[in-house]
């Protein structure tokens, strides 16, 4: 199991880059100080405010998305054995986004008032939804037998959880519409303490689910009659795995917005640059590289030349090239 890690000694350089990037995020930004300034942090209050109140949470949040996303993907891709399933591809994001469209805009009709952008109520929306596409996805996949037909699924699951959310905004009044819309751009910034405890512990009880099975996952790549007879238990395993990911994109969806295409970059950026099929070492680079990732489009997003840009976008002009590598390095093996 850990053989690979005394073993791989770029896995220690992208731990170190790693944290060069996150403390990076703590040191940069739009506002003017200079590196001398960290040094007298404690006597300096604006900057202390700055530090803790905005580049702290903007920091862990890009580390709990850059581990919750690319996990989310990873198990979906393994469990479907194919490189274009992730969550955002197979329709799980925009029906984690109706769920929070549900939240947003009808929680004025439904009594909630004040309480809409309560982490607990977008989390139960998106978890909802994430959960509803899982279990469609499953379902519907158990009469395929082409994994083509599969990512059609999964894209009109996404069309349908699109327009429904269309109705909504139609129907909604202006300030909820902004509000979803707002949302829907994408942010690693404005999270309270709160919100990123609500974060941490969902990230962690889904990150269990998935390193509590891939022992199972492992068998499973040599066909499902071997796994039974390896003592799996495959209604167990399919359960659990839908939760884990509905968990790690629901929440993710939920406090961050609908960030497309890292669910499903980053493990195929893994497995192209490693080559292996050792479940341990991917899980580890998945979650060390999503995080350098995420953390480097949150600065990117907060440095943009004329002011910060939503980080929907630049995950956008990264992954989009990605999915396109994906569909031509595997056009002979996604059938």
């Amino acid at each position: 199991m850990t053989n690979w890690l005394v073993q791989d000694k770029r896995f220690f350089l992208l731990l170190l880059l790693m944290l060069i990037v996150l403390g990076l995020s703590l040191v940069l930004g739009s506002s003017s100080y200079t590196l001398m300034d960290y040094f007298n942090l404690s006597e300096n209050e604006s900057l202390k405010r700055i530090v803790f109140q905005h580049r702290l949470p903007r920091t862990i949040t890009a580390l709990l998305t850059g581990i919750a996303l690319p996990l989310s993907g990873w198990v979906l891709q393994e469990f479907f054995r194919n490189p274009l399933a992730g969550p955002s591809i197979l329709g799980v994001t925009s029906s984690a986004g109706l769920g929070v469209a549900i939240v947003i805009v009808l929680g004025s009709s439904l009594g909630f008032g004040s309480f809409i952008f309560e982490p607990g109520l977008l989390i139960i929306g998106a978890l909802a939804g994430a959960l509803l596409a899982m279990l469609l996805l499953i379902s519907i996949a158990k009469q395929l037998s082409s994994t083509n037909a599969m990512i059609i699924v999964g894209f009109m699951i996404a069309t349908i959880a699109g327009a429904f959310i269309e109705i909504l905004q139609y129907f909604s009044s202006a300030k909820e519409l902004k509000s979803y819309v707002l949302w829907g751009f994408g942010s690693l910034t404005g999270l309270s303490i709160k919100h990123l405890i609500y974060y941490a512990v969902f990230v962690l009880v889904g990150v269990f689910f998935i390193v509590k099975n891939i022992p199972s996952l492992i068998r499973m790549q040599l066909g499902e009659l071997y796994a039974q007879t390896m003592g799996v238990n495959l209604r167990s395993l399919r359960i659990q795995l839908i939760i884990a990911s509905s968990i790690l994109a629901g929440v993710a969806t939920a406090l961050v917005g609908p960030i497309a295409f890292i669910g499903l970059a980053v493990p195929h950026i893994c497995r192209m640059y490693l080559k292996t099929s050792n479940f341990y070492q991917l899980f580890a680079y998945n979650m060390v590289v999503g995080v350098i990732l995420m953390t480097g489009f949150g600065l990117l997003a907060e440095l943009f030349p004329g002011g910060a840009l939503p980080i929907n976008v630049i995950t956008a002009l990264f992954g989009a090239p990605i999915v396109l590598s994906i569909v031509f390095l595997n056009k002979n093996q996604i059938s």
